[in-house]
């Protein structure tokens, strides 16, 4: 497996606790997001650096009091993490309109920060095949202009927002030729690569993961000594990821993760944006063409259908399901998805995340499955 300067910085970046962010990059200021629904590119273009929060497994000490305990680990965890004090270096949070626990989400985070903290939400439309959906989008990223731009002290103009959507759109190159050459990472190491996109400063991303690629891309040249083996090859899917240890489970059993549609995976990184002239319409557009993820519907897209294709293109062997427990929006699209799956043949698997998971429970789970593929 790959083992470069570039690729243990990223893997460095991707698992530094979050606290330790302004450290590590003094010369950004940080402003949170929670959902890929978010533009980021808006974000960057009023002079922060977007920083993905992500779930932990540290114990939880305040969050009690304020959310219950069906809620889902994402939330409780991030706003746990706020109100003890280790998000303070964010500027702001952004959220999206997705579901009910996020939307709750933005108002405690309201409550609970003080009046510097930059709050709101981006209200995306439900329905993305809409004929009104690319207007009430567009209406709603200028909305969100002039509140950043405010909140900022500054406009924002056009070149500031082409300029960070043409940084963010060559992210989403280099991980499409990332995904290329996956094969030459484990799991653990490629949606390390990820998350590192997600939590550091692109400027800074981009020429790291550019040189990983072309050591990657030299690697693939050379032949591998010894016995080749075929390892069951995986399709991952679910929201977001926060367990990283599920991948190392399934790199320590032999698997393979071929492919996935994560939240905070590949799914995050889908396309680029099709820029014709009007910044704010090309983001409404690129934002609403995007496969809508369980929160989301668009009359012409069949999910179950859809992940097919998906892992047929990957060739792979089975699907695993890592739903976060409480997670209703994604273990409702679970049961419109898996007669598709059953329908062609497909084995598959559900893993219920919690934020504290039993992870022998998920070896033995994993392990089956593995020997029955």
């Amino acid at each position: 497996m790959a083992s470069t300067n570039a690729l243990q910085a990223l893997i460095q970046a991707a698992r530094t606790p979050l606290q330790e962010w302004p450290h590590r990059y003094p010369g950004y200021r940080a402003m949170g997001y929670l959902c890929s629904y978010v533009p980021e590119e808006m974000i960057r273009a009023a002079g922060f650096t977007p920083v993905r929060v992500r779930g932990t497994t540290a114990p939880l000490k305040r969050v009690d009091a304020h959310l219950q305990s069906f809620t889902c680990a994402l939330c409780r965890s991030s706003l746990d993490q706020i109100l003890s004090g280790e998000l303070d270096f964010l500027k702001g949070t952004l959220f999206a309109h997705t579901c009910d626990a996020m939307q709750a989400q933005a108002d405690l985070w309201r409550i609970n920060t003080d009046g510097t903290h930059f709050v709101d939400t981006v209200m995306q439309p439900v329905n993305l095949g809409s004929s009104a959906a690319p207007h009430y989008l567009e209406a709603e990223l200028n909305r969100l202009r002039e509140r950043l731009a405010a909140f900022a002290g500054r406009a924002i103009s056009d070149e500031d927002l082409w300029g960070s959507i043409s940084l963010y759109d060559e992210t989403r190159r280099l991980v499409h030729a990332l995904q290329m050459v996956r094969h030459r990472l484990n799991a653990s190491q490629f949606f390390a690569v990820l998350d590192a996109a997600q939590v550091m400063p692109r400027e800074e991303f981009n020429p790291l993961v550019a040189g990983l690629l072309i050591d990657l891309q030299g690697a693939s040249g050379q032949r591998e000594a010894g016995p080749r083996t075929t390892p069951p090859r995986l399709f991952l899917v679910g929201a977001v990821l926060d367990e990283p240890r599920l991948l190392d489970l399934v790199d320590e059993l032999g698997g393979c993760v071929v492919g996935d549609d994560l939240c905070s995976g590949s799914r995050h990184f889908l396309d680029r944006v099709d820029m014709q002239g009007n910044p704010i319409v090309d983001l409404a557009n690129y934002y609403l063409r995007r496969p809508p993820c369980p929160t989301k519907i668009h009359p012409a897209h069949d999910a179950g259908h859809y992940l097919l294709e998906q892992v047929r293109r990957a060739r792979a062997q089975g699907v695993v399901f890592a739903i976060e427990k409480f997670c209703e929006p994604h273990a409702f699209d679970y049961a419109l998805v898996h007669p598709a799956l059953d329908r062609s043949g497909v084995p598959h698997l559900v893993l219920e995340m919690e934020q504290t998971p039993s992870l022998e429970a998920l070896r033995t789970r994993l392990q089956a499955f593995l020997e029955i593929l």
